[in-house]
């Protein structure tokens, strides 16, 4: 199977198939996934090159440049029209070596000519962009810069770590000033360019999970950039050096191409491809749907083994079993989303099936009746769900230094659908332990996006059955809360009470020793004491501020993050 670097185009009404021309230049890149780096539509420059399961920019030496773009140029601008082009990038990156001050010089998102050439003398400080004796001469150059050492002349004040916006030359024409050190580690970052307002804005996730941001306006035509244009990255080492690796990359923008794609009757719904996988595939890889892991209100997950030159890849196969027509929405929906995702702490897309079981010629190109079977692939995350871990009487108990990392992990996770991954927030609307996967390091990865009624023992009480409408971010916040709270004290927010459920009991019991100045002896009494009080009292304290009845009361995702990653920072009362 090849990787379609398209849009499909899949509407909810039988009718006939047509080809259109439609809007957007997408590709997904999970060099994780077997194959995947072999296949992609990538261009090294100089010292860059593939490695395994990721790219390396520079060598470990002195003095090293590289850059990677993808092979075909992005129109930035019509020249007809004069409007300009819109995109957003996700990507996961590191920066590895001495975790000291001895270290250099960064990574940077670049968008210049095509095709692409790395200036002469372009090392170093330069970070592989603009020539130091002739910087009018180097092409016009857009980056995002993760810098990492600090130059006198050109970086903020005495910061080392920052990230800026440059716009033709090395000094940021805006920066954002980063902790010491914090440009290092597993990373990801997301960038939005809305060609409307021209503003162009950087999110950056740190190994710690604390995000940062950056923007400033950015005209293409003004500062000379070309019609068409390179993006990709670059990156240099100089005196000192570091390692610059890439893991993963997305890219989708609203330029316009020439797709083969579906239309069916008047309404259409545009899906991003990851990868579109045969029926006869899935079976073979689940070993005709053998094993199951789980099941839900959508469908059941099976364990599938896909296998490509040598390598197998371990992945879930969600069959989704729910009647055709109600199916399918969640289909669309779930598909659309995430294949435009990247981020370490949420569950890996890593391809989609349709299989259409009808026997006419030109009807099994378009949507089949009831007998269809929806399926959806993702990587399996083998160390099972949070739930697992803190109910499952079979499971260790999960220690604390454990789950104030998972903590932090799905708040990155909430962070980066809130506030980086679109221009609009992303919402979840079932966040829950269950919905919430651990690698084998504790790692949480976030998934099952809740695109109808959320579990009920997670919402907000005050949400009607008309989820869609009434859920905001302020909604995943609470759930948020029931999560923390439920992780601190390994009780589940709701007990049961012969028939009945008794909803907001934890919450309640909680509030209640918060009131009595006895939160810690809400605590996990399995953890018997072993962990750091500050901590637990943070994370206590900060389920109770997400669970608050009422939702301006309840922080944003910033700032429960902010909460919990910095404990220097006071967070406030819990209104009573």
């Amino acid at each position: 199977m090849t990787y379609p670097r398209c849009y499909l185009l899949l509407s909810a009404y039988l009718s006939h198939l047509v080809p259109l021309l439609t809007a957007a230049l997408s590709f997904h890149y999970d060099f994780s996934i077997p194959g995947v780096l072999d296949s992609a539509y990538l261009m090294y420059l100089n010292d860059s090159h593939a490695a395994g399961d990721r790219i390396n920019f520079t060598a470990m030496t002195t003095w090293s440049t590289g850059r990677v773009v993808y092979t075909e140029p992005v129109r930035l601008w019509d020249s007809n029209t004069a409007k300009g082009t819109s995109f957003t990038t996700s990507f996961s990156f590191a920066i590895g070596g001495y975790m000291n001050g001895s270290r250099a010089d960064g990574i940077v998102f670049v968008i210049s000519v095509f095709p692409p050439k790395i200036p002469s003398q372009s090392s170093g400080w330069l970070l592989g962009l603009y020539n130091t004796e002739y910087p009018s001469r180097s092409p016009p150059t857009i980056g995002v810069e993760f810098d990492t050492y600090w130059n006198a002349d050109f970086d903020p004040p005495g910061k080392t770590d920052h990230m800026g916006i440059d716009i033709n030359w090395i000094k940021s024409t805006n920066y954002t000033e980063l902790p010491k050190l914090g440009l290092y580690g597993t990373m990801s970052a997301n960038i939005t360019y809305d060609a409307e307002s021209k503003m162009m804005v950087a999110t950056l996730w740190l190994a710690d999970g604390s995000s940062h941001s950056v923007q400033t306006p950015v005209d293409f035509r003004e500062a000379g950039m070309p019609q068409y244009a390179s993006v990709g990255f670059s990156a240099s080492t100089g005196t000192l050096f570091e390692e610059h690796q890439l893991f993963s990359w997305s890219f989708n923008s609203t330029d316009t191409a020439a797709y083969r794609c579906f239309r069916q009757g008047t309404r259409n719904i545009q899906l991003p491809v990851v990868r579109e996988f045969l029926y006869g595939e899935l079976i073979k890889a689940t070993n005709n749907f053998k094993t199951m892991l789980g099941s839900g209100s959508f469908g059941e997950v099976y364990r599938g083994e896909l296998r490509h030159q040598g390598t197998t890849q371990l992945v879930a196969v969600k069959k989704l079993t729910q009647p055709l027509e109600k199916t399918r929405k969640h289909f669309v929906s779930e598909v659309h989303i995430l294949g435009q995702l990247s981020h370490r702490n949420l569950v890996k897309l890593v391809g989609w099936c349709w299989h259409r079981n009808l026997t006419s010629k030109i009807f099994c190109q378009c949507f089949g009746r009831s007998r269809d079977k929806l399926l959806l692939v993702y990587e399996l995350v083998s160390n099972k769900s949070l739930d697992e871990h803190l109910h499952d009487a079979g499971m260790e108990v999960l220690a604390w230094p454990e789950r104030y990392k998972i903590v932090l992990g799905i708040g990155a996770a909430i962070d980066y659908l809130h506030n980086g991954s679109s221009p609009e927030p992303i919402l979840h609307r079932d966040i829950k332990p269950s919905n919430v996967m651990l690698d084998k390091n504790f790692e949480p990865k976030l998934g099952d996006f809740g695109l109808v009624m959320g579990d009920k023992d997670y919402i907000e009480p005050q949400i009607n059955e008309d989820i869609k409408s009434s859920t905001t971010t302020a909604s995943d916040m609470y759930s948020f809360g029931l999560v923390l709270l439920e992780m601190a004290t390994g009780r589940k927010p709701t007990v049961p009470d012969g028939d009945q459920i008794l909803p907001a009991d934890l919450v309640n019991l909680i509030r209640e020793s918060y009131g009595n100045g006895k939160l810690l002896e809400m605590a996990d009494e399995r953890l018997k004491c072993g962990f750091d009080k500050k901590e637990m009292e943070r994370v206590l304290v900060v389920g109770l501020l997400c669970t608050q009845l009422e939702r301006q009361n309840r922080p944003d995702i910033k700032k429960a993050v902010k909460y919990l990653s910095d404990l220097e920072v006071q967070a406030p009362r819990v209104l009573l």
